[in-house]
């Protein structure tokens, strides 16, 4: 009987240890996927409860968590959505979620705990000016101040080219033109615009038998501006240069049946505001200049 007894348990040993090995509980694809979908329907309660599950069981879950604070913000629960939102912030730092956790703040009327967040979120790489000035949980402090210098600062954090003074050498050339040739004829339309950031000038220029763009860039690496052309001809010239007694001078060089060509462009600001530019090219490798285009742009009325 004994014998017996022993295979009997022998029998039943992995059975019994089987079931007392806990289930590890996992975050199915089923459930990812419900949690976005009420998240993007702005869905708040349902967001909130299918994203609660799921930090509880991936508690270091960064994105879920700020979700989660998030839906909890837009259901008023402000004090946890600030416990929550500062847990994604301590687990993956970003001006995102700066953002929110400061939006809790400014609701339970923490003002010293809201410029903390924002401010840490300069060193974060910024939050755009326009998502703190349109945040209507801002509204109590846009007037003071410290927000104001706050989204000045966070402003030349996001957008770097408009702290640099080289990027603004060419800004005299943005502008709505009309230009004319030395007799005066227009001879076509050019609408400059900065773009990216302040980044970039970008050159729209048409006529009525061709057209062509250019972006415009100072390049921080070499000091100097660059400017690259292309037309509907599918031509493209790249220029470098820089100023030069206050005018923006660029140079390019290209080859043609074996014969190097150089091409420059002089922008000159003249005092009325208009904005002369003369085009010249060289084939002794600048030891002469021959004008092929002399403009002036006149601002469009």
């Amino acid at each position: 009987m004994r014998s017996i007894s022993l295979v009997y348990l022998t029998l039943l040993l992995p059975i019994s240890i089987a079931a007392q090995v806990p289930t590890v509980a996992v975050v199915t694809a089923e459930m990812r996927s419900a949690a976005n979908e009420a998240y993007q329907k702005q869905d708040w309660p349902a967001a909130a409860e299918r994203y609660e599950k799921i930090i509880k069981i991936e508690e270091k879950n960064a994105g879920a968590r700020y979700r989660y604070g998030t839906a909890l913000l837009n259901l008023n629960r402000n004090a946890d959505a600030v416990r929550n939102l500062e847990m994604a912030m301590s687990i993956s730092p970003n001006p995102i979620f700066a953002l929110a956790a400061a939006r809790g703040y400014a609701r339970t009327e923490n003002k010293e705990k809201m410029y903390e967040v924002l401010e840490k979120s300069i060193t974060l790489g910024g939050i755009a000016p326009e998502s703190l000035t349109g945040e209507k949980d801002f509204a109590s402090v846009l007037s003071e101040p410290k927000f104001a210098d706050f989204v000045k600062r966070s402003d030349l954090t996001v957008n770097p080219c408009k702290a640099k003074p080289e990027f603004r050498q060419f800004d005299f050339w943005i502008g709505e033109w009309a230009p004319k040739n030395v007799q005066g004829v227009t001879v076509g339309s050019s609408s400059i615009q900065l773009i990216l950031g302040s980044c970039i000038i970008f050159e729209n220029w048409s006529t009525p038998v061709s057209s062509g763009k250019s972006f415009n860039l100072f390049d921080t690496r070499d000091g100097k501006w660059h400017q690259t052309w292309v037309d509907d001809k599918g031509l493209m010239t790249h220029y470098v240069g820089g100023l030069v007694d206050g005018r923006m001078v660029l140079t390019s060089d290209t080859l043609a049946n074996g014969k190097k060509t150089l091409a420059k462009m002089t922008f000159s600001k003249l005092d009325n505001g208009d904005v002369r530019q003369h085009g010249e090219n060289s084939s002794d490798e600048g030891k002469t200049w021959t004008t092929t285009f002399d403009f002036i742009y006149v601002r469009k009325k």
